[in-house]
């Protein structure tokens, strides 16, 4: 299959929430949140992807590459498959083909629960990310998932994130709550959603196991600097207060992922593309994702 029948498949199997773009640069799905694309006019996600090309640094390595956490087949992707069938092939695919996986929160309640159920399923270990709710329910959460991650943790910046508005309670998380949070957790703890100077000083006094630069991908606010650059500014000091270092957003080439690595990332989470290859290819995505891989 070339990629222009791959592309046509894509917006096919994904009822047009995806057009099968040529290069997934956040053009063509703009403001489509629900949905494929970015918040408002999509520049946050555009600048992520242009960041990687614009960023000045040589690589030759490629880093650890995972699945990054994603929910809401029905609402977001088209409604390609059930939720826990959509995550049973993506955890499977991904264990196929060598990457780790990650499996995020949501609500209903299922969205979690279906990764959980993927993970449990194909007898992998993974990472769990818990949206920001107030700490008694994400204890709760921590709880239902500890069994089956070896990483567990909070996808800070999401409290703005717009499928979610008016259904729970999300809130910013000051660093004393997350804390609390890495107290009670018997798990390696993690923060995702790093991306200022004003996430670094939660960073400072956290001291997470790991840390994931991030801006959900351009899905809970619009205008802001690519990730590639904003990876390149706090990673001279991140690593004072943290073991490790991953990153997403916008990362779509080999080119790119060596960047990610030369800068500091250890790994590098994929969204967008993996859930293309998935709906086409099931449990055969991942892999092909990884052999067309420019």
């Amino acid at each position: 299959m070339n990629s222009i029948d791959f592309n046509k498949m894509i917006s096919l199997h994904m009822n047009s929430a995806c057009r099968g773009c040529k290069i997934c640069n956040g053009f063509g799905c703009r403001g489509e949140v629900p949905g494929m694309g970015g918040k408002g006019k999509a520049l946050t996600f555009i600048n992520n992807y242009k960041s990687w090309n614009e960023i000045d640094v040589d690589g030759d390595e490629m880093p650890e590459l995972g699945v990054a956490p994603m929910t809401g087949v029905g609402q977001n992707m088209g409604n390609v498959y059930p939720e826990s069938v959509f995550h049973g092939y993506l955890v499977a695919g991904a264990k196929k083909a060598g990457l780790y996986s990650c499996i995020g929160d949501g609500t209903p309640d299922f969205k979690l629960l279906s990764g959980i159920k993927a993970l449990k399923d194909n007898n992998v270990v993974g990472t769990a990310f818990i949206k920001p709710y107030p700490n008694d329910i994400i204890k709760e959460r921590f709880h239902l998932v500890e069994n089956y991650v070896d990483t567990l943790g909070v996808d800070i910046d999401s409290y703005r994130i717009p499928t979610m508005q008016g259904l729970v309670a999300l809130e910013k998380k000051s660093s004393s709550q997350l804390l609390e949070l890495k107290k009670v957790s018997n798990k390696k703890f993690i923060l995702k959603g790093i991306q200022s100077l004003e996430d670094f000083e939660i960073v400072k006094k956290v001291e997470p196991d790991i840390v994931v630069v991030s801006n959900h991908g351009g899905r809970v606010f619009d205008n802001g600097e690519g990730i590639a650059h904003r990876l390149k500014a706090l990673m001279p000091h991140l690593l004072n207060y943290c073991g490790e270092v991953w990153v997403d957003g916008g990362l779509r080439t080999k080119a790119h992922l060596k960047k990610a690595k030369a800068l500091g990332a250890t790994r590098v989470l994929i969204g967008r593309p993996l859930i293309q290859a998935t709906s086409v290819l099931k449990e055969e995505g991942v892999s092909h994702w990884l052999k067309e891989l420019k």
